[in-house]
């Protein structure tokens, strides 16, 4: 898994159910946060071993994806409500924080999520097919 926070390595952070969460907090919005990085490898068809090439023939790199929860606050908790799903930002600026907690088995659970401070809209093509911007509140 790869989470870079600074302005030049946090790019195309794709954004998805932005939700508000009244019963944890009013000053902070919950989403999804998808990021990826190349493998160095390329594309390869698992059952015929056949390279996949884009239109100039040139191989499509692999990516491997991780997911996120990212929590909005501060600078950008009033930009975050606007943002559409499948949205992507760069993160300007923000950290990644942990909780650890006791489940009722006794187990003992850390959840890692992104926490940011500041973002822009990011240049790549919007992915959000069109849909209107919402912040869905959960109580």
């Amino acid at each position: 898994m790869s989470f870079n926070i600074g302005e030049k390595n946090s790019k195309y952070v794709v954004v998805r159910n932005v939700t508000m969460r009244y019963a944890f907090s009013e000053k902070v919005l919950f989403a999804d946060l998808r990021t990826s990085r190349k493998t160095g490898n390329p594309i390869t068809d698992k059952e015929t071993g056949e390279i996949s090439t884009d239109k100039d023939g040139n191989p499509v790199p692999e990516r491997v994806y991780a997911h996120w929860e990212g929590r909005f606050v501060g600078n950008a908790f009033e930009p975050a409500k606007a943002l559409k799903n499948g949205q992507a930002i760069n993160v300007v600026n923000g950290w990644l924080d942990k909780e650890e907690s006791t489940g009722k088995n006794g187990r003992e659970y850390v959840n890692v999520f992104a926490v940011i401070t500041d973002f822009t809209l990011s240049d790549l093509p919007d992915t959000s097919g069109g849909e209107e911007p919402s912040v869905e509140a959960v109580e």
